[in-house]
């Protein structure tokens, strides 16, 4: 008898994770190209623009601190993590001249109201992983950038650099 029981309890719990787990999935939605906000597109290009221009990761890290939000920054928010600068940045600034620039977006997922960063990195808005296309000549497969736009406030290159 108490089996009887339970089966009802189980199914109940299985329905629920199952819908709790579609709606937080239904968040993250492919966007068209032409539905990425301009300030978002331009603060894109100008991290390429960034990496492919510096002399050098430090250079590159200096000029990145206007764009950079979240776990890129320290907590003073007036510096490039040593952590980020010696391994992410520093392979995105290696490779950033076999991209397109101006960027080729060729995918974009939105997810509303994503965050990133903690304490006074803390930001939150809308949150654009955008895959950008390599040079005709390159050879691979295009690589993600995340860019927030928080509700107020200028769009900002997030922690998930260092896959050019």
């Amino acid at each position: 008898m108490k089996a009887t029981k339970m089966k009802p309890l189980f199914l109940l719990i299985v329905c629920n994770l199952f819908f709790i787990s579609a709606n937080l999935y239904s968040q993250k939605k492919e966007i068209k190209k032409s539905k990425i906000p301009t300030d978002v597109v331009n603060v894109l290009n100008k991290y390429i623009e960034i990496l492919t221009t510096s002399e050098s990761v430090e250079a590159a890290a200096e000029k990145l601190i206007e764009i950079a939000g979240g776990n890129l920054l320290t907590p003073s928010m007036y510096a490039i993590t040593e952590d980020v600068k010696m391994y992410s940045l520093k392979k995105d600034w290696q490779n950033a001249q076999l991209y397109s620039y101006p960027v080729k977006i060729t995918r974009c997922i939105l997810t509303p109201n994503g965050t990133d960063g903690y304490q006074e990195t803390y930001i939150k808005g809308d949150w654009y992983k955008i895959w950008i296309d390599k040079k005709l000549d390159e050879r691979g497969m295009p690589a993600p950038i995340s860019i927030i736009k928080p509700l107020n406030g200028e769009p900002k290159i997030i922690s998930n650099i260092g896959s050019l």
